[in-house]
């Protein structure tokens, strides 16, 4: 049968659909259609100035996706053709061994020196079909959508465990707690729905631009949540917002500026876990951001917790589609309106308008 994958010649360049065959699945792999791909801010940096991880050119790119099952090949019981299927953008390295990976392994394979990516390593989904190989199948972050999942739905999978791996690295961080988001794109719009079915007290979103802030206030809003403009005095009256107690609990970098990365630590008091969340990507690289920390009176006498989360392992990836299937979050097809709905063939327009500052969440149609 025919294949349809859409190279990307080079960073800034064109799309060009190629056609190719692709044969059966084999013994322990499956066969899936991509239906929707999502655009992540890193799509967006790939188009635009490339990254090192990604070696050769042209390359496919995408990775938030959803798919049905195709085909399945000999000795495949999990997966059946007609199966929805969300994929993780993380996957294991492929060696069964691997103590981060293999099958014995802790599924943390944003650990392991050896740790693939989609649209990175491995070949991304803008493509009509794509065969995953056994260890794929067998290890990989593949979640199963019950009936009544559409596949817009199912393509927030991977974005949503990024989201909450950083919310629940630290047990009881969210719930009945104040929860501040600096940044109000995708990530923070996710975040802000994940603490409010988590049980948050109080939710406080910062943003430079009023467009896209008063947007997410607007679909994801509630009694209990709060906008500000990211103004000098931003810090203070966060602190405002936060009493009766003197600080946050926990921050979550969701803008990848320098500019985010010095506000975080300025809203630490006792108790926050700050989740630096969003990485600052050039074309060279993640450019140095020093900040000192007193490890005694900061981290010891004040309890505060810094944590990294970037990308999603196993676990993420099944509470995140527990979410979904679960309907835990009712308003997450508002993250997508019609401007931001693109065919498979208008991609460039798809990275420009996710790369817009008043656009939350661009899918791409397969069909």
């Amino acid at each position: 049968m025919k294949n349809v994958v859409y190279y990307l010649d080079r960073p800034g360049g064109d799309f060009t659909p190629t056609e190719e065959p692709i044969g059966e699945p084999g013994p322990g792999e499956i066969r899936v259609r991509t239906l929707r791909t999502s655009i992540c801010q890193s799509d967006v940096v790939i188009y635009r100035q490339g990254l090192p991880r990604i070696r050769r050119w042209p390359a496919i790119i995408l990775h938030e996706v959803s798919c049905r099952v195709d085909a399945v090949g000999p000795g495949v019981t999990a997966f059946a053709p007609g199966d929805l299927v969300g994929l993780g953008c993380d996957i294991p390295c492929g060696n069964p061994d691997c103590i981060y990976c293999g099958e014995n392994g802790v599924g943390d394979w944003t650990s392991c020196p050896n740790t693939q990516a989609t649209g990175h390593e491995f070949p991304g989904f803008a493509r009509l079909y794509a065969i995953l190989p056994d260890w794929f199948v067998r290890t990989g972050p593949i979640f199963k959508f019950p009936a009544g999942v559409t596949p817009d739905q199912a393509c927030h999978l991977e974005p949503l465990a990024c989201c909450l791996e950083g919310l629940t690295r630290v047990n009881r961080c969210i719930e009945n707690r104040i929860v501040v988001l600096i940044g109000a794109g995708s990530q923070s719009a996710y975040a802000l729905q994940c603490a409010q079915a988590m049980g948050a007290r109080k939710i406080i979103v910062i943003n430079r631009g009023p467009e896209r802030l008063a947007r997410v206030l607007r679909e994801f809003g509630g009694p209990n949540v709060v906008g500000l403009p990211w103004t000098a005095d931003v810090a203070e009256r966060v602190r405002a917002e936060c009493r009766p107690f003197n600080e946050p609990h926990f921050v979550m970098i969701n803008a990848s500026a320098e500019a985010a990365y010095r506000l975080g630590p300025k809203l630490m008091g006792c108790g926050t876990v700050l989740d630096a969340h969003a990485g600052v990507k050039t074309a060279q690289g993640k450019p140095r951001i020093a900040h000192e920390v007193d490890l005694n009176n900061d981290i010891h006498y004040r309890l505060q917790c810094y944590q990294a989360t970037h990308g999603s392992g196993l676990r993420a990836i099944r509470l995140a589609g527990r979410f979904i299937a679960e309907g835990r979050l009712p308003r997450l097809d508002r993250m997508t309106n019609e401007s931001e709905r693109f065919p498979a063939d208008r991609l460039k327009d798809a990275i420009e308008r996710a790369a817009d500052s008043g656009s939350l969440k661009v899918i791409v149609r397969w069909e």
